[in-house]
C-alpha cells in the first residue's frame, strides 16, 4: 500500500482545473446565446449547454478540492469533443480553430506530461484534418501559409508547454524527495510517516490493518564514542539498507538518532511480529565493516496494532512502551501489545 502522498500535482490541477473550468462554463453559456439568437445551430447549442454545465460542475468539485482524476478527464475529453466538432461544423471565417492554440497548455496542466503528449499531437492531425476538409480543392495552394503559421505556433506553444511541465515536474520529485525524506538514510522521514497516517485514515475501511514497528539499535552510543561517528553514520546507512530488504522502502521511517519506525499494512499483529523477529535475527548475525574495523550490534522491536480511532501519537506511545520493556529484559528482543484506547496492554515476549 503506498501512501506517500505528497502530491503537489494535485493540487496544482485543481488550481487549474477551477480556473480553466470556470472560465470554458462561462464561454459556453455565451456560445450558446451566439447559436440560439444567430446561427439557430440548435446541435452546437446542445454542445455547449452540455460542456457549459458539466464545466461549472468540475469548478465545483475542484473548488472544494472533492475532484478525481476522471473528472479532469472527463472535461478534458468533453472540451477537446465541442472544440473539434465546431471546428468541423463551423465556417473556417469564423476563426474556431484558434482555440487549437490553447489546447497544448491545458492538456500539459491537467493531463501531465506522457498523456498530454499524446493528446496534443493527436487534436493537430484531427483539427488540420478539419480544416483541410473545408478549404476548397482550387484554393488548397493558396491556404498553405495558413496551415504552415497554424502548425508553427502550435509546435512553439507545444514546447513551451512541454519544458515547462518537465521541469514543474522534475523540480517537483526533488523537493518532495527533499521534504520527506531522511538526509543521512534516505529513508522516510517523520513528516512522511504524519502524511502517510493521515492518508491511511482518510482511505481506510473496516477490514484494513496496520501494525506499527518501533525499532532502535542497542547501545548505539558506544558504537560513536568507540569507533567515532563516522562508523556511526555507515551503521545507520547500512541498518536502513537492511531494513528495507525486509520491509521495503515505502514502509520504512527514521524518526529520530538511532530509532526507526515501519507501518505494515494490511498485516495482522502475528505476521508483524513474525517480520520483527526476522529483523532482529537479521542484524543480530550481521557484521558491519569500516576499515579494518568490525562491528556487530543489535536491535530491539517494539510493535502495536491500530485500533479505530487511535492517533498516530497514540501509536508511537504504545509501541515505545514496548520498545522499552525489551530494552529493560535485555534487548535483542521483540515485544508487541494491542492498543486500545485506555491503553491497557495486552503484551508478550519473543
Amino acid at each position: 500500500m503506498d501512501v506517500h502522498i505528497f502530491d503537489n500535482s494535485h493540487t496544482l490541477r485543481a488550481s487549474v482545473l477551477a480556473g480553466v473550468s470556470l472560465f470554458i462554463s462561462f464561454i459556453a453559456l455565451c456560445f450558446s446565446v451566439f447559436h440560439f439568437q444567430v446561427t439557430g445551430n440548435y446541435f452546437l447549442l446542445t454542445l455547449d449547454l452540455a460542456l457549459g454545465s458539466y464545466s461549472f460542475y468540475a469548478y465545483q468539485l475542484a473548488k472544494k478540492n472533492k475532484h478525481k482524476k476522471f473528472h479532469i478527464h472527463g472535461f478534458v475529453y468533453l472540451l477537446t469533443f465541442v472544440a473539434s466538432t465546431s471546428i468541423y461544423t463551423q465556417p473556417i471565417e469564423h476563426g474556431t480553430y484558434l482555440w487549437t492554440m490553447l489546447f497544448p497548455v491545458f492538456f500539459y496542466s491537467l493531463l501531465g506530461l506522457n498523456r498530454g503528449r499524446i493528446f496534443c499531437f493527436a487534436v493537430l492531425a484531427i483539427h488540420l484534418a478539419s480544416i483541410y476538409h473545408k478549404v476548397d480543392s482550387h484554393e488548397s495552394f493558396a491556404a498553405f501559409p495558413t496551415f504552415i503559421n497554424l502548425i508553427a505556433c502550435y509546435i512553439c506553444v507545444w514546447i513551451i508547454a512541454h519544458i515547462y511541465e518537465l521541469n514543474r515536474g522534475n523540480i517537483e520529485n526533488s523537493l518532495t524527495y527533499l521534504a520527506s525524506r531522511d538526509s543521512l538514510t534516505g529513508a522516510h522521514n517523520r513528516l512522511s510517516l504524519t502524511s502517510t497516517f493521515h492518508y491511511f485514515e482518510s482511505n481506510k475501511d473496516q477490514d484494513t490493518k496496520l501494525c506499527l514497528l518501533f525499532v532502535d539499535l542497542d547501545y548505539f552510543k558506544k558504537v560513536n564514542d568507540q569507533y567515532g561517528h563516522d562508523a556511526g553514520d555507515k551503521v545507520l546507512m547500512e541498518t536502513t539498507r537492511l531494513l528495507c530488504q525486509v520491509v521495503g522502502d515505502d514502509n520504512l521511517y527514521r524518526i529520530g538518532g538511532e530509532e526507526f519506525c515501519v507501518t505494515l499494512f494490511d498485516h495482522p499483529i502475528e505476521q508483524a511480529e513474525q517480520i520483527g523477529e526476522r529483523v532482529r535475527s537479521m542484524m543480530s548475525h550481521h557484521i558491519f565493516a569500516f576499515g579494518d574495523k568490525r562491528i556487530q550490534i543489535t536491535l530491539s522491536v517494539g510493535i502495536c496494532e491500530y485500533s479505530d480511532g487511535d492517533k498516530l501519537s497514540d501509536l508511537l506511545k504504545l509501541a515505545d512502551i514496548q520498545l522499552y520493556q525489551a530494552k529493560e529484559n535485555g534487548r535483542n528482543q521483540v515485544r508487541l501489545s494491542r492498543p486500545s484506547k485506555d491503553f491497557t496492554e495486552d503484551t508478550s515476549t519473543c
